[in-house]
């Protein structure tokens, strides 16, 4: 899969806006920011593994607490960054859709809101690049402008942080969305969260709900 392919199968805004308001509350300036509540959410139960499906808690007591950017040049190449999710950590949301080839899962709410989760390999990623730049080069490919990313950490299973970039906007259908995504350029991965509303007001805690349930796992 390619990275041009990762961001646009995650949905990402058409049409860009600055929408800080939209995110959840926590510090930093970015549209998703769980950042103070994320690691005070329960871990949920981790379902099985398989590269494109929820990943289970790493079971290596040696495994990182943190993932920052950096953090990836340690990462070993046969590594599986994923996401340990069960639909059950999403209070009145339920699965709706799932695509194997993709990745990716969908969820929707009550609200109508829609949640997509993607993870996969990724062919294409320069290993030595570092993540940070492997996570920017993934949304400037897909035609977004890498000046308006913001950081965002999302909580890992090992109870610490993982960081990411996101960024928010009001799609040409007149839904309001925000992407969250990182690349994991040493193992060739990529992690995406995409959640789309139909309102701004409604973007900010259906991301945040979204994303204390996401916890990243190393497989």
């Amino acid at each position: 899969m390619s990275i041009t392919s990762r961001i646009a199968k995650a949905g990402a805004a058409a049409v860009l806006a600055v929408v800080v308001s939209s995110g959840c509350a926590g510090t930093g300036n970015g549209p998703a920011g769980a950042q103070r509540s994320a690691s005070q959410a329960p871990a949920p139960a981790a379902s099985s593994s398989t590269p494109t499906a929820e990943a289970a808690a790493p079971t290596d007591a040696a495994a990182p607490t943190d993932l920052t950017f950096e953090d990836g040049a340690t990462l070993s190449a046969s590594s599986l960054p994923a996401f340990s999710l069960e639909v059950s950590a999403l209070d009145g949301w339920e699965q709706t859709g799932e695509d194997p080839t993709a990745g990716s899962r969908e969820y929707t709410n009550a609200d109508g809101s829609v949640a997509t989760i993607t993870q996969q390999r990724i062919t294409d990623l320069d290993p030595t690049i570092g993540d940070r730049a492997a996570t920017e080069q993934m949304f400037t490919a897909a035609g977004l402008p890498a000046e308006q990313l913001e950081e965002q950490l999302l909580p890992t299973m090992t109870g610490g942080t993982a960081q990411f970039l996101s960024i928010a906007g009001h799609d040409t259908d007149g839904s309001w969305s925000a992407t969250v995504a990182r690349a994991f350029a040493k193992p060739g991965a990529a992690l995406i969260v995409k959640v789309r509303t139909s309102s701004q007001e409604a973007l900010r805690p259906d991301l945040h709900d979204v994303l204390v349930a996401a916890q990243v796992a190393l497989t």
